[in-house]
């Protein structure tokens, strides 16, 4: 997924090349969206557990396609942290990508703008929510990949990983408590949620010995 980088004669490490699975390199779609969301992340980090943005999605788009969803579904995967976390634009995805694969990925991105971290999460679930079907899909893949970073972050900065969120871990622990709730109830059948109900469940026990 992500390929070494060279030392250059300054000493500076080259710039991470993200390398692509093989199956985005079998559809020209996943190739146009894969493309965008490096451009989109390049070398950002998610706060969580300090990974690549890029693994992530690459995560979500691989439970999206191992799942047996379309490529269009798949290339949401990649792309629905571009707007909100990445320096995409919507005019950007819209242009790349067409007004279906945009549209989903801005109902699954929250509102900046809304200061409180409780009501900018509860706004996201509700605009998935009333999305319903496909948006419900692949927040269910994107929630999964979430609480397994988030369980890596506990293992890792420990008493730390507050500061590193900008938020307290609890907080993090019931929108993905209500996240899964919200799955369950709206893709009962989901191939996500056991997984979601087993990972959300050792999530909260390793909280709960900090």
């Amino acid at each position: 997924m992500v390929g070494p980088g060279s030392i250059g004669s300054t000493g500076a490490a080259a710039p991470v090349r993200h390398v692509p699975p093989a199956w985005v390199d079998r559809s020209s779609l996943l190739i146009e969206a894969f493309a965008l969301a490096v451009a989109a992340h390049g070398e950002q980090r998610r706060p969580s557990d300090g990974c690549y943005f890029m693994e992530h999605v690459v995560e979500v788009g691989a439970l999206l396609h191992h799942a047996g969803f379309d490529d269009e579904l798949v290339a949401v995967g990649l792309l629905h942290d571009s707007v909100e976390r990445g320096t995409l634009v919507a005019e950007e995805l819209r242009a790349g990508m067409g007004t279906g694969i945009c549209s989903l990925v801005l109902t699954l991105s929250e509102d900046s703008r809304i200061a409180s971290f409780d009501w900018r999460k509860a706004g996201l679930r509700r605009q998935v929510e009333n999305a319903g079907g496909l948006a419900v899909t692949v927040y269910a893949a994107d929630k999964l990949s979430d609480i397994r970073g988030l369980r890596r972050g506990l293992e890792i900065y420990g008493d730390a990983l507050d500061e590193r969120l900008g938020t307290d871990v609890g907080s993090m622990v019931a929108h993905y408590r209500e996240s899964v709730e919200m799955v369950e109830a709206m893709r009962t059948g989901s191939v996500f949620v056991p997984s979601l109900r087993l990972e959300l469940e050792a999530l909260e026990r390793e909280v709960r010995r900090r």
